[in-house]
């Protein structure tokens, strides 16, 4: 999915596993793309990798919806986990107190089981 700037969003599935990888900045202006690519791909019965190593900067609207997608997986019964991207981004997870909360691994191998 090609947004204006320089953010988009690739999705690609490995077995049963829906990878989301946004790349650019998350904010208030792009989150609505990463929240429509959820939405059209994600298959009933299917896992969700949210890959963060392509985002350079993330506010909280991005914090926002990684507890929407933790809600989300509980609600629906997947599995949510999220790759960890650069430390500016796990930064703001760790200052909101989400760090910990959250089902972060350290890569796309860890998140898809590979």
């Amino acid at each position: 999915m090609a947004a204006p700037g320089n953010f988009d969003v690739a999705t690609q599935r490995q077995a049963s596993v829906l990878i989301v990888a946004p790349r650019g900045e998350i904010d208030l202006a792009t989150i609505g793309l990463a929240r429509e690519a959820v939405e059209r791909e994600l298959q009933p019965g299917e896992d969700l990798v949210v890959d963060f190593r392509g985002v350079g900067f993330l506010d909280t609207s991005g914090l926002r919806w990684a507890l929407e997608l933790r809600e989300r997986a509980a609600r629906e019964a997947f599995e949510l986990r999220l790759v960890r991207g650069p430390r500016a981004v796990q930064r703001a997870f760790e200052v909101a107190g989400l760090e910990s909360r959250l089902p972060f691994v350290d890569d796309l191998p860890a998140a898809t089981g590979e």
